[in-house]
């Protein structure tokens, strides 16, 4: 483990109050024979948690006709794949939604950047025909949690220094001021909540191409995470998206991941994105 990056959340439950129940609700729907009747109990435990997983489950994204009004339909009528996604947008959504100043981030700036990789990430997934979804959405919902711890200890930094002029990329800024950075700072957070490996494994490569090589799931979120990047969110339509994306192919320094599925699916990918990102858009959680 990462001493420097442990460091920064040895206290961090003051700052990130660990989701207890919602990590419950993902421990619970990860099991070979889950209990429905358990897990529904779980989930009732947190009134918030119930009503924003509610919320959810009936936005664009889940695209059912039949109003979703009970716990127990989510599990039913979406599945726990569904669940687990759910729980994790519903905790995570709160501490996301918060500006970071050191990053540039108005308030739901980092929100809206995570959910969009979140959903790029599932879609890019499906059409390489890759398992495990749901911990695709939850890594690319996830991946920038460390900027949250960052942040305070990054404006601080800088204003010592006098400017952050001298770095050409805040990850650079990062290594330089903090030694460290939010991807590492992210993984020694998540491991500190006990999320699976799958999940967890590529936070730390979001922004290392070369750690990408031959792991599709982390090909995946650093590709998703360029994508919304490049994109732009929220300006901009499909179209003007999917002009964006070729151009990032042509443009990226260091190359992008050659991932199956997503060149000749490209087009079908952005435009299903646009219709999820903006049907959830303007979810309220509490």
């Amino acid at each position: 483990m990462n001493t420097i990056a442990n460091n920064f959340i040895k206290d961090i439950d003051r700052l990130i109050p660990r989701p207890d129940i919602a990590l419950d609700v993902m421990s619970l729907a990860n099991q070979s024979e889950c209990d429905i009747a358990g897990l529904c109990r779980k989930i009732n435990q947190d009134p918030s948690l119930m009503a924003n997983m509610l919320r959810l489950a009936n936005s664009a994204y889940f695209g059912h006709m039949k109003e979703i009004s009970s716990i127990r339909d989510i599990i039913v009528r979406l599945g726990l794949d569904s669940v687990r996604m759910i729980a994790i947008t519903s905790a995570s959504a709160g501490i996301l939604k918060t500006p970071q100043e050191a990053y540039n981030l108005e308030p739901g700036a980092l929100w809206r950047h995570s959910h969009a990789t979140a959903l790029l990430a599932v879609l890019i997934g499906r059409h390489a025909k890759i398992d495990g979804l749901s911990s695709l959405y939850s890594a690319g919902l996830l991946h920038d949690v460390g900027k949250i711890i960052l942040n305070r200890h990054l404006q601080v930094e800088s204003m010592n220094r006098g400017g952050i002029n001298d770095y050409p990329t805040m990850l650079a800024l990062e290594k330089a001021l903090l030694h460290t950075d939010h991807a590492k700072v992210g993984i020694a957070l998540l491991h500190k909540w006990g999320l699976p490996e799958a999940i967890i494994d590529p936070v730390g490569s979001h922004h290392n191409l070369s750690a990408c090589q031959y792991h599709l799931p982390r090909q995946i979120i650093y590709l998703a995470n360029h994508l919304a990047e490049s994109i732009g969110i929220p300006s901009g339509d499909a179209e003007n998206s999917i002009y964006l994306v070729k151009e990032s192919y042509e443009t990226a320094a260091d190359g992008l991941p050659e991932i199956p599925g997503f060149t000749e699916n490209m087009e079908t990918i952005i435009n299903l994105f646009y219709e999820q990102f903006t049907g959830a858009s303007t979810l309220e959680f509490t």
